[in-house]
């Protein structure tokens, strides 16, 4: 409710599902110097929020090729996030990749 409407608007595209690990990014873009994204500064979830906003607000061709998302059944859902701490630490690189803060 938060993060696809958050990037759909950072991106200028709307977007279904933001946390969905599978992409696929152009070589054109990723050596594209306005979007330099090996950088220290991308250490944990930010590099994919922001090549998802990125892309749309350069103008490159964004689009979403539904895939399925399956979860074993009558067991947790599998996640490297976990506690309060880390869902408002996703949160944060969320809204930093949203606000442009990790643009070059």
């Amino acid at each position: 409710m938060i993060h696809a409407p958050l990037l759909s608007i950072a991106g200028r595209h709307w977007f279904t599902d933001t946390t969905n690990g599978f992409r696929a990014y152009s070589k054109r873009y990723l050596s594209d110097p306005r979007v330099a994204p090996f950088r220290d500064v991308f250490s944990r979830y930010e590099l994919l929020f922001y090549l998802t906003a990125r892309a749309g607000q350069l103008g490159y061709r964004v689009c979403e090729i539904p895939v399925r998302r399956s979860y074993p059944v009558g067991e947790p859902t599998p996640t490297k996030i976990n506690g309060f701490k880390g869902k408002l630490s996703i949160f944060k690189e969320l809204f930093h990749a949203a606000s442009g803060r990790f643009n070059p």
